[in-house]
Order: structure tokens, then C-alpha cells, then sequence
């Protein structure tokens, strides 16, 4: 095995140290008040579906919100573009809700399949658990500020080695989505962000992805541990292009690789480590369409509760523990933001 890979959670928990018991309170086996808020308020739903077959999706719930979001289930109309989802054999799924201008976001694991109606092809989406997520990822990424693009990607695509345009399309991207799987089959859709060009290309097969600090849950990387499988959306804000690639992962600790991704003098202790297996420009026009990059579409922070109120009420309800559990909640993010490194 290579040097200085990671190959077990007792080996990965010398390097994040447990998280605080509070946050096992932040799993919810279903939707409450501060979730509906959220969904009702997205402009974005990202959809990542377990399977090599299809890339991590974007829904436009400006174009068509969310019709039906309660208890465990959310229904969506579901682009006939984008291929079905057997009833049958309902398939491990991940969502993710952007609100325009917002840092937070919602995210939910859970399964689903797609059903045809009269109004057309609808997901139809069932959660096993919902909870809050933090912004360091939209902060480190200046997630709203868009970048200069070109005027087209090639929609190329390939396998085994990333193109030149692939690699300048990484070079220039802060943020990315990751889905990723246990070994039960669950999956997991989580956001890395950090300043452009922030994955290393070490060559034209293999990128590695910077770890930061975090909330120290660290389901990403246990669930590397027991199924390399990943799947990576790279976005470049005020783009429609994105970019999807697949392959096999490993966590690493090599303090040579791991250097030339610091931040601030500040190296990373983790980083997955990625083989590509395949690649593709994907055009996901609804990430431009719903708005996410036009600050007249952005929300007002005042026109919903805040981050550390809903975070607190979601773990512990709206009586004096839920209030109680606010002020801890916010010196915590105000502390996280201050020292996103």
C-alpha cells in the first residue's frame, strides 16, 4: 500500500478527533419547520444518485419548486432529459438545497425513484435522515462571485486521463460536490470549497482534494474507507458548464503531496486522493437559470432565521433548550468562520 494512506477509522480518527456529542443531534428522521424553510426558499436542488450511469444533477425549483415536502418525502418534477430511476428498486440518493445568496444550505439521505404522471416524469424522494450545513465551504469558495468564463467548454469527454480542458476547467474551480457511498449502499453528497484551483492535479489521472476543517463528523471520508467510489461535480461560478468525474479513492496523509494545497501557511492534514476513471463536460444550464449568480435573486440573511437558530432549534426544538443551545451554536460558527483554515 502506499505510504502514509489511511486505511482504517481508528487511523483516521488519530488525525479528526471524534466530534462534539452535540452533533449527533443533527440527523433528522424527518422534516421540521427550519427544513421547509429551506426547501421553500431554494432556488437549487442537487441531486446525486448512487451508480456510475448518471452524472450528480441540478433542478431548477424556480422553474418548477418543490410540490410536495413533508414527513420523510419531497416530490419534484424530475427533466425528461435526464434518465428515469426504476420504482422497482428504489436507488440510494442524496439532496442538497441551495437558497441564492445564502450560505447554509439543507442536505438530505435518503432513496428514491422517479414516477410518470399527467404532469409529467416526477422524483419522488424518500429521507432516512435531513440535516443543516454549515457555509465554510460557499465562504472559502467565494461561492457568489462570478468568474470570468469562456464563452464555451468543449463538451468533451473521456477515460482515464483528464483532457487539457478538463484540467484548466479544475484549475479554475473553488467549489465542488462530492457523492460518495458505505458499504451498505447510502450515499452521501457533500461540498468542498476553497480559493480557485484549489484540487491539485498531481498529473492527468490522478487530483487530490484538500481536507479542512470541519464539523469532525467526517462521513465523506469513512465512507472512502469502505467503498473508493466517487463522484465529483467541479462548478465555476456564473457558469452553466460543469464538470463530472468519477473514479477511485483513498484517503492520504503524505505531507508531500498535502504541502502545496496550504492556505494561508496552513497545510492540510487529509486529502483524498483520486484516480479518474471517466470525465465529462456536462451543461447544467438551471445552475444559471434559477439565478444563483444574480444578486437581485439573492435572499435577504433577514428574511429567514439564522444559521446557528435554526441549526439549534433543528437539534433541540423552540423551548429554553433550543434557545440555550443558540448562543452555543452561534460562538461556534462565528468561530469556524474567523478560522476557516
Amino acid at each position: 500500500m502506499p505510504r502514509h494512506r489511511i486505511e482504517s477509522l481508528g487511523a483516521l480518527r488519530t488525525l479528526i478527533a471524534e466530534p462534539p456529542a452535540l452533533m449527533k443531534k443533527r440527523l433528522q428522521p424527518a422534516i421540521d419547520d427550519h427544513c421547509l424553510t429551506v426547501i421553500r426558499n431554494a432556488s437549487v436542488c442537487v441531486v446525486g444518485l448512487a451508480g456510475s450511469d448518471s452524472p450528480i444533477a441540478f433542478l431548477d425549483l424556480c422553474a418548477t419548486p418543490v410540490i410536495h415536502a413533508e414527513g420523510t418525502r419531497i416530490r419534484m418534477a424530475w427533466p425528461a432529459l435526464l434518465p428515469a430511476v426504476a420504482s422497482q428498486a428504489p436507488r440510494a440518493c442524496s439532496l442538497l438545497f441551495i437558497m441564492p445568496g445564502i450560505g447554509f444550505a439543507l442536505r438530505a439521505n435518503g432513496r428514491c425513484h422517479t414516477q410518470q404522471e399527467d404532469a409529467g416524469l416526477l422524483l419522488e424522494f424518500c429521507a432516512d435522515a435531513l440535516f443543516l450545513h454549515c457555509s465554510r465551504a460557499m465562504v472559502r469558495a467565494d461561492f457568489w462571485t462570478p468568474r470570468e468564463s469562456r464563452s464555451a467548454w468543449p463538451m468533451g469527454r473521456g477515460e482515464g486521463v483528464l483532457s487539457e480542458a478538463a484540467q484548466a476547467f479544475i484549475a479554475r474551480s473553488p467549489y465542488l460536490l462530492m457523492l460518495t457511498r458505505n458499504a451498505e449502499g447510502a450515499t452521501e453528497l457533500s461540498p468542498r470549497g476553497d480559493p480557485d484551483g484549489f484540487v491539485g492535479v498531481l498529473d492527468g489521472h490522478r487530483l487530490l482534494i484538500p481536507e479542512r476543517p470541519g464539523n469532525k463528523v467526517a462521513v465523506s471520508l469513512s465512507n472512502i474507507l469502505s467503498c473508493g467510489e466517487v463522484k465529483l461535480a467541479f462548478l465555476l461560478p456564473g457558469a452553466s458548464t460543469v464538470l463530472s468525474v468519477t473514479g477511485r479513492a483513498q484517503v492520504s496523509a503524505d505531507p508531500g503531496l498535502l504541502g502545496p494545497l496550504s492556505v494561508n501557511g496552513k497545510a492540510p492534514v487529509l486529502g483524498i486522493l483520486l484516480e479518474v476513471e471517466r470525465f465529462a463536460f456536462v451543461e447544467a444550464p438551471e445552475l444559471v437559470a434559477a439565478g444563483l449568480w444574480r444578486t437581485e435573486t439573492h435572499l435577504s440573511p433577514a428574511a429567514i432565521p439564522s444559521f446557528p437558530k435554526m441549526l439549534a432549534e433543528h437539534m433541540n426544538g423552540t423551548g429554553l433548550l433550543g434557545k440555550a443551545t443558540t448562543l452555543v451554536v452561534d460562538a461556534v460558527v462565528r468561530h469556524d468562520l474567523k478560522h476557516l483554515y
